[in-house]
């Protein structure tokens, strides 16, 4: 078993920012994959959420999962690359609707439904906010698309695997049509504290490549 920075640090220790189930096992998945491919002890403590990432600013935990760039990158962590993962959000008409819609920023007048636990979304947000575009936030995916067969709403804005998912398993595949470009994609991070004893540039290295060597196509 070989050790950070030749033995400085026997175990490093990782927390998740992810909080639901799905993601937050994808994550340690990824903390699984990572100490195989480094040959490192990789420590998985319970934290979750702002908690976590309270953690990892202040040194005490060397790893955070899951942490995406939002508007920039947050000072006290160093983002490792590449991203592990990539979300990309989309937004979905119902099929043949009589919109000249050809893009999302020409959304003004119609009436829009998202997940209320969905992550910010800085461009679209900000451009909803400045023009007063009607947006609903429900508490499922299920309730969105309903909203939106029913004609209580125009489009749902929805992540597009879920959403995939969703149309699939329900056979509505006919019932809706994606529209381009996508809203965002957001990668998801593996970083590093700073301020951890063991942020050396050899682990950093090591890490990096080991990222890389999980990207690719097996």
């Amino acid at each position: 078993m070989l050790y950070a920075d030749q033995q400085a640090c026997e175990t490093l220790v990782a927390v998740s920012y992810l909080t639901a189930e799905k993601p937050r096992n994808a994550s340690l998945d990824v903390v699984h994959a990572l100490a195989e491919k480094t040959q490192l002890r990789i420590k998985v403590e319970a934290a979750q959420g702002r908690k976590a990432l309270a953690e990892v600013r202040s040194g005490r935990v060397d790893l955070i999962i899951g942490v995406s760039l939002e508007t920039e990158k947050d000072a006290p962590l160093d983002y490792l690359t590449p991203a592990y993962t990539e979300k990309t959000y989309r937004l979905w008409l119902r099929t043949g609707e009589q919109v000249s819609l050809t893009q999302w920023p020409e959304l003004s007048g119609l009436r829009g439904v998202q997940v209320i636990t969905a992550k910010p979304l800085m461009v679209f947000d900000r451009q909803a906010e400045q023009l007063n575009w009607p947006i609903r936030a429900v508490d499922s995916l299920a309730v969105a698309i309903d909203k939106v067969l029913q004609g209580r709403a125009d489009y749902v804005l929805a992540e597009q695997q879920a959403m995939q998912q969703y149309i699939v398993q329900h056979d509505l595949g006919r019932r809706f049509e994606a529209i381009d470009p996508p809203v965002e994609t957001q990668g998801f991070f593996v970083a590093m504290a700073k301020d951890s004893a063991c942020h050396t540039p050899a682990l950093r290295s090591r890490l990096n490549k080991a990222l890389l060597a999980l990207s690719q196509p097996q």
